[in-house]
């Protein structure tokens, strides 16, 4: 298949594609407004490692970089750059953007940095510490106001010269993502899979678990139409085709373009062909000055002082010539939405009037005129986010109206507007709620814990696993039944983890740290959202050993001071006696050695257990006692009781408690001290 016709097929199925999915990422309030200031921090992460210099030789990639920064409106975006290998090579913080001079700043050191074989020192794949300083970097140098973005673009995995240092690769990559999915940094990237050899899943679960969009290409020139790809979808646009042909016999091509009046704040022309002049000319027929970017493959032409009309584009070329021309809006439309009743509690059988006002800018449209070219849908949803009606809507009075007359039951809404190539959808308005009585108040579910912290030991030959049950993750406070979704995962569904009922089963661990965010909701359509962070760590086959010795060694620590005590002996007699309810009880022994149970004695009960309570032989003139509770002694709590030979010791349970324990050791060795000694059951209270 010819170059051309692959780059046509690639271009229209991501076009199609596009047309499918809801446009740029929109920041809104409660009432229905998105963002109209359309402006980004975005960070381009490049892999500068050896493999590049054969999987694209001629330089695609700059030719495509250098397009998408171009494309960015000329003043509000923050750009930065990384070029890395082995380690982060070169970079350049995000800065405000002002000029095309500080777009091509970002190019140029992009193209400064480039591996000549492989050593220890570079040409290897480093995507956790690129990531990790990727994020860093926009989370400290970044516009606080704007939304966050990385575009990366690599041939390959994570590859490092020894096994330590790929570990920590690895691990940067998992916390660099897990960064990204707490900040909503969301990370394109595309994988030039040239050779085929690629693990394309490396790269995607870093899209997917950042809510950015992964592509694969496996020729150079394609990557042009993949960072179009992703300048439309990050900045709620289209790729317009409005010539795809050669030059005719007279060498000039005349090529009209619409500019709508409403949504679109500069226009850029791409052309990718060989033209030896071009005109451009306003729907006045006034010839206007062109400002342009000019590369190997490449002419962007912006227009940033824009007449709404039919404007036309002349070029010159030698007549059968291939010639492309492409262009794609900067769009500043918005869509503001109100409600009446304002309440979102309402009766029964009482019409909901939608209104839906377009924004170009920061400036509201009130003419009806102004929406031509624009059509408008009220999508209704359920409790929990499923779209359940669509409706028309009209324009009337300078903006989208449509009345919505629910039945009973909780809804939410949104406005989806279309045309002139774009498309724009505004946040969600709910839960609206719909009863007999309306003023019904509702609270929303409440987490345990937020975030829930997880640790998985993973050990040789057993692996490990990790079963998290949703329904246990929050409460709601008038007990209503709840609906859990997994909204998203830093894990792989189907080789990580699996989902059953409303049971999480992770037993592959991709990344050494990951977070599932799950939403809860309630059947009146609120909500909260619980993040459940995983941390896994493997233990590997030296560790294992190395417990195992250190067992070992506690194992004989143990057992010898077992054989040592149980080797000491008594030499003398042990007499023990209860005293409850008025009488004595109990037998006195004379053991041998080791250890000696209180139940040996025949006592009556105290509150003790007497099977796990004992006397421990030192072979020495005293002995001591063990209890299973603490028990009263010279005033103090305590389990250990040192009975000294001649000696009688008095014991209770509690502090002035009439049940009493009477202990006294007489010890046969010479030189020991004797008192009196009394004969059983002859104490006198």
């Amino acid at each position: 298949m010819k170059a051309k016709t692959r780059r046509y097929i690639i271009s229209l199925i991501f076009l199609l594609i596009l047309l499918s999915c809801i446009s740029t990422i929109t920041y809104a309030n409660d009432k229905g407004e998105s963002s109209s200031i359309n402006r980004f921090n975005v960070v381009v992460v490049l892999d500068a490692s050896n493999s590049m210099n054969y999987t694209d030789p001629d330089g695609f990639r700059y030719e495509a970089i250098s397009q998408f920064t171009s494309l960015l409106a000329e003043q509000g975006n923050y750009l930065g750059g990384i070029v890395f290998s082995n380690h982060v090579s070169a970079q350049q913080d995000p800065s405000l953007v002002n000029s095309q001079a500080n777009k091509n700043e970002v190019t140029t050191l992009l193209k400064s940095v480039m591996s000549h074989g492989v050593t220890a020192d570079m040409g290897y794949t480093n995507i956790g510490e690129a990531l990790s300083k990727a994020v860093d970097m926009l989370l400290t140098s970044g516009s606080q106001d704007l939304p966050s973005v990385i575009v990366f673009l690599s041939d390959g995995n994570t590859e490092m010269p020894t096994t330590d240092e790929q570990t920590t690769s690895l691990n940067l990559k998992a916390n660099a993502i897990q960064a990204a999915r707490e900040n909503k940094i969301g990370i394109y990237s595309v994988c030039l899979n040239a050779n085929n050899k690629a693990d394309t899943s490396e790269m995607e679960q870093i899209s997917s678990a950042t809510g950015g969009v992964f592509k694969e290409v496996s020729d150079a020139e394609d990557l042009q139409d993949v960072f179009n790809i992703f300048y439309s979808l990050i900045y709620g646009t289209s790729t317009i085709t409005l010539v795809d042909d050669v030059f005719p016999a007279t060498g000039v091509l005349e090529t009209p373009f619409d500019v709508p009046g409403l949504g679109v704040e500069e226009v850029n022309i791409v052309i990718n062909g060989s033209a030896n002049s071009i005109a451009l000319f306003d729907p006045a027929g006034k010839n206007i000055d062109i400002t342009s970017v000019t590369s190997e493959t490449f002419t962007l032409i912006k227009i940033t002082e824009l007449t709404p009309g039919t404007w036309k584009l002349v070029t010159k070329g030698v007549p059968g010539d291939n010639i492309k021309i492409n262009m794609i809006y900067n769009t500043n439309l918005g869509v503001d939405v109100t409600v009446e009743p304002e309440s979102l509690n309402v009766a029964v059988n009482t019409p909901i009037n939608v209104t839906a006002t377009l924004k170009s800018g920061t400036n509201s449209v009130d003419a009806n005129e102004q929406y031509s070219g624009y059509s408008a849908t009220l999508q209704m949803m359920d409790a929990y986010g499923e779209i359940i009606e669509e409706l028309p809507m009209v324009v009337s009075d300078g903006a989208f109206t449509a009345t919505y007359q629910p039945a009973e039951g909780t809804y939410f809404l949104n406005v989806r507007v279309s045309g002139n190539h774009l498309e724009k959808t505004s946040s969600n308005i709910g839960p609206i709620t719909v009863s007999e009585t309306a003023g019904n108040t509702n609270s929303a579910p409440v987490p345990k814990e937020n975030p829930i912290k997880k640790t998985v030991y993973i050990w040789p030959f057993k692996g490990g696993n990790l079963s998290i049950d949703m329904t246990e993750l929050a409460s709601d406070p008038e007990n209503d039944v709840l609906h859990y979704n997994l909204v998203s995962s830093s894990f792989i569904e189907g080789t990580d983890f699996s989902v059953n009922e409303n049971i999480i089963t992770l037993d592959h661990f991709s990344l050494s740290k990951g977070s599932f965010d799950i939403k809860v909701t309630d059947i009146g359509g609120l909500s909260c959202n619980v993040e459940v962070i995983v941390t896994s760590y493997n233990v590997g086959v030296m560790t294992c050993i190395g417990l195992a010795i250190a067992a070992l060694i506690a194992l004989l620590i143990i057992g010898g001071n077992i054989w040592y005590w149980s080797r000491k002996p008594f030499r003398g007699t042990i007499s023990v006696q209860s005293y409850s309810n008025g009488s004595y009880k109990g037998t006195p022994r004379t053991p041998k050695r080791g250890k000696c149970k209180l139940t040996a004695f025949q006592l009556d009960p105290l509150g003790l257990d007497y099977n796990k309570s004992y006397f421990q032989a030192t072979g020495q003139q005293f002995i001591w006692l063990y209890t299973n509770v603490p028990i009263i002694w010279n005033g103090q709590k305590t389990n250990k009781v040192r009975i000294q030979s001649g000696a009688e010791v008095t014991l209770s349970i509690k502090e002035g408690d009439s049940k009493l324990l009477y202990v006294r050791f007489d010890s046969r060795m010479k030189g020991t001290p004797r008192g009196p000694r009394r004969k059983p059951n002859t104490r006198r209270r």
